[in-house]
Formats: structure tokens, C-alpha cells, sequence
């Protein structure tokens, strides 16, 4: 599909809280809906009629759709982030979507999903999309029990759910003994590099969903940029339009 993205004011058709840190959003649009793909994601700011807020859109992970409705899971980090997860419903938005690419579809019989903290989302979406006679095997990670949403397998830092350790863990040992034939992840940049390591070690392919700092989130500031090529011969491309999601063989893990 082109990449032709929608500007909306928006109406808040629910917001479910999931846990402390954790929110859910559901916006209904038809137009916008049968646009999206697992790996795009969309900017969304709050609206108020007669005010002018002085802030940047968010981007935000689209965690499935169904029907007309796009759900976005968010968690609270900074205060764009938190204003999001004190919406009610009824409240209006500011949307632009959908954005980026998308994950492109397993070929293979056997693939592993790696998520680490709000990188859960387009994962989920991703496995909603799969054909059935794909084998999955997922594994979760994060800082503590909020963190933690259904999968295969979680691991926490401090313990709190799941195994205690590295999510990497669970995968270095879980292809052991299990074919794969392609890993999905979506997480913090010390994870997808661990992984895109780990994969080149066992020559397996790496598609990778980067999280970056955006302005704009339409690919005009250049603020989003990861280096993409080979040694002699590369540049820097934009999170926000060439990505979000990357095959990890062709990003310059050094260089960042």
C-alpha cells in the first residue's frame, strides 16, 4: 500500500487502564482502520477546541485492529505519554495514521517474537495477522511485573514475573533444540542489538521494529535516523517513513 497517511480529529471511543503504568485506547475509523498493517504506528497529540497545546505528537505502536477499531496500548513514560493515559472516553485526539512500514510476512514454518516493555504492541498485531500453521514462540521481557503481558515466555529483571533474567536467555536456550526461521522483536536498542548478534551467529533473519525519539513522525525533520548499508557503503535513514521496522543484517549496529 502507498504510503498516503490520515489527518483526524478524533473521538476517544474507550480507554481501558491496564495496570499502574499501562493504558489501553480504542478510536474507531473505518478509513484508517483497513490501512493498517502489524509494524505501523500512528502520531497522536490531545485536542481542545480554542486551546493550543504546545505539544509534540506521540508515536504510538498500533496494537490491533478489529473491524473499524485501531487500539493502541500506551504506557506512561514522560508527560505526553501520561496526558495520553488520562483520556476518557469522549475526549478528542489529533491522529495521523497510519505510518511507517510494516513487518513483512514469515515464509518459514517455525518464527520467534522478542519483545522487551512497550515493545509488545506491534508484535501482538503481528501475531494476529499470521497465518495458523505458523509455529510461534514468544518471548516477553521487562523491567517488573507491569511489564508483562500474555506470551510464551516472560522474564523480568527484578524477579517479580516470570523467569528473573535477560528475555535473550530464554531465546539462546529455546534454539537449542528449535528450528527458526526468522525472529520478530521490537524492544530497547541494547535488546535488538544483543539479538541482531545472536542471529547473525545462528544465520537466522532479524526484522527489527526501532524505538526512536520523534518530532515529526512524517520523515521531514530527520530526527529519527539510523544508519542503513554496508561498510563502504552507507546513510542514514528515517525511523519515522523508511521504518519503523528494519532488517537488522542492514543496520550498522556500531555506529550507534
Amino acid at each position: 500500500m502507498a504510503y498516503d497517511p490520515i489527518y483526524r480529529l478524533c473521538r476517544i471511543h474507550s480507554c481501558t487502564v491496564l495496570n499502574e503504568s499501562y493504558s489501553m485506547l480504542e478510536i474507531i475509523d473505518d478509513e484508517i482502520a483497513g490501512r493498517c498493517e502489524p509494524g505501523n504506528f500512528v502520531e497522536i497529540k490531545p485536542y481542545k477546541a480554542g486551546s493550543v497545546l504546545k505539544r509534540l505528537f506521540k508515536p504510538i505502536s498500533i496494537y490491533k485492529v478489529e473491524s473499524d477499531s485501531i487500539f493502541l496500548m500506551i504506557k506512561a513514560l514522560g508527560r505526553g505519554s501520561k496526558e495520553l493515559t488520562k483520556l476518557n472516553e469522549g475526549d478528542m485526539v489529533e491522529l495521523i495514521a497510519p505510518l511507517g512500514n510494516s513487518f513483512p510476512m514469515p515464509t518459514g514454518k517455525s518464527i520467534a517474537l522478542v519483545s522487551g516493555g512497550i515493545g509488545y504492541p506491534p508484535l501482538w498485531f503481528l501475531k494476529s495477522r499470521l497465518n495458523a500453521d505458523i509455529k510461534v514462540r514468544w518471548f516477553h521481557g521487562g523491567a517488573c511485573e507491569k511489564d508483562i503481558f500474555p506470551c510464551d515466555e516472560a522474564w523480568t529483571i527484578d524477579g517479580s514475573a516470570g523467569t528473573k533474567g535477560l528475555v535473550t536467555q530464554g531465546l539462546v536456550e529455546w534454539l537449542k533444540d528449535h528450528p527458526c526461521d526468522a525472529i520478530y522483536s521490537c524492544g530497547p536498542e541494547a535488546l535488538l542489538k544483543a539479538l541482531a548478534a545472536l542471529c547473525d551467529t545462528h544465520n537466522i533473519p532479524l526484522y527489527v521494529s526501532m524505538e526512536a525519539y520523534m518530532a515529526c513522525g512524517v520523515g521531514v525533520c530527520h530526527g529519527c535516523t539510523v544508519p542503513i548499508g554496508t561498510k563502504e557503503n552507507w546513510n542514514y535513514l528515517r525511523v519515522c517513513k523508511d521504518g519503523p521496522v528494519f532488517d537488522a543484517r542492514d543496520i550498522r549496529w556500531e555506529l550507534i
